[in-house]
């Protein structure tokens, strides 16, 4: 299994090279850039929130307490006092604390949580909250849940790669345990496909996403990233 800091640079990185991709590309503006891109490094290091209360678990988790509490926070500027902004900020954080230690309580690590539905749920999820609750456009919170979705597989594959032996050329126990599509428990993964699909019937304007990317132009994309670079 890859490590915390590997888990996060290489989700930097591909995050990076997918929001930067888009930019070129004219989907997106500078500051939407940015977004997607903590996107994605969060999508890497969610799939370990189901692990134990290790140092870099519980880095993660005030990590992306405080990003719940500003994005709740910026929602209310502008309409309530600072003391009352203060308050709100207490009160995600707290919550979203809560939360995790109840979620650390009721799950296994490597469970359904590590799974290729657990992706999907969480691109849905986090697609839904940026669009009734935080007030983002549709097609903002479409790509920045997609990017959550992008850093999610890429964890499962490290995790797959890192599950390999090169050097006594064998599969170790953990191979299989991440990159999957169910587990041993069939209820779990039952509800894991439900909780999905009823998600992505909540997703609003789907053929205006799927449209989005007929404006793609990879060939002038690749010449414009290729001009930057030099």
């Amino acid at each position: 299994m890859a490590n915390f800091q590997t888990h996060f640079n290489v989700a930097s990185f591909v995050s990076a090279l997918g929001a930067g991709t888009m930019y070129y590309a004219g989907l997106i503006d500078k500051s939407e850039a940015t977004l997607l891109f903590v996107g994605g490094i969060v999508g890497g290091i969610l799939p370990d929130i189901d692990s134990d209360n290790s140092t870099p678990t519980k880095i993660m988790q005030y990590i992306f307490a405080n990003l719940v509490s500003f994005f709740v926070l910026f929602k209310y500027i502008g309409e309530y006092p600072i003391l009352n902004l203060i308050f709100i900020w207490i009160g995600s954080f707290s919550i979203t604390m809560f939360l995790f230690y109840l979620f650390n309580r009721f799950t296994t690590h490597r469970g359904m949580f590590h799974s290729i539905p657990a992706a999907f749920i969480f691109w849905f999820g986090f697609s839904l909250l940026f669009y009734y609750i935080f007030n983002y456009s549709y097609i903002i919170s479409w790509y920045f849940g997609m990017f959550i979705f992008l850093g999610y597989i890429t964890h499962l594959l490290l995790d797959e790669i890192y599950s390999v032996d090169l050097s006594g050329a064998r599969l170790k126990k953990s191979f299989g345990t991440a990159f999957k599509l169910y587990n041993k428990d069939i209820k779990t993964t039952a509800l894991f496909y439900i909780i999905a699909t009823l998600l992505f019937v909540l997703m609003p304007y789907k053929q205006n996403f799927i449209y989005s990317f007929t404006k793609f132009d990879i060939i002038t994309t690749y010449h414009k990233l290729l001009r930057k670079v030099r």
